[in-house]
């Protein structure tokens, strides 16, 4: 029994001390984007709505850094939720945290990506909505049972969105066109 013990105990020091370095890292992450704390919540009236969808929201990003996880305002972490598309701007009702509001004035672009931090799918598999944070453009990806439904209804609410739509992640290669 104590030839067991001391393996025991040095395990579960190390696993101790991975887990507060872990705490230790996301309280800084939090401390470094207090400046992004600051998501707007759905006014009274948002305009005619044109749609909502059953979705996973997978993550925000800073926009065209997708390892960068925004931690802040309750985008921190994976959730259910119902995403509502309205004249006004788009209303997150996701699981566990204040509905949050992204207006259509900040939004400056939608598309399609194949993965984000932490989550890998299908081809074209995430929708993603680039918009304005405190100033900061982010990119905040959702799972959709129809992601070309949902990116149809994005593309409706906003002509800008849809001229700068893409079709691929910003960190996938593009083909050039052969001159």
């Amino acid at each position: 029994m104590a030839d067991k013990f001391w393996p025991v105990l040095v395990i579960a020091l190390l696993l101790a001390i991975a887990v507060g370095f872990m705490l230790l890292g996301w309280r800084n992450r939090r401390r470094r984007q207090s400046a992004l704390d600051v998501v707007a919540v759905p006014p009274a009236e948002i305009g005619e709505e044109l749609g909502s969808e059953r979705v996973l929201y997978s993550a925000t990003t800073l926009a065209e850094q997708p390892l960068e996880r925004i931690v802040v305002g309750g985008l921190g972490f994976r959730a259910r939720g119902l995403m509502r598309i309205a004249r006004g701007g788009v209303v997150l009702d996701l699981a566990g945290t204040a509905p949050a509001f992204i207006p259509l004035a900040d939004i400056r672009g939608v598309g399609l990506a194949s993965w984000t931090i932490d989550k890998g799918v299908d081809e074209d598999g995430l929708v993603f909505v680039r918009w304005e944070l405190a100033g900061t453009l982010v990119d905040s990806y959702f799972r959709a049972d129809d992601p070309d439904r949902l990116l149809a209804v994005l593309t409706e609410l906003s002509p800008s969105a849809a001229a700068a739509a893409r079709t691929a992640h910003p960190d996938t290669p593009q083909e050039e066109a052969p001159a």
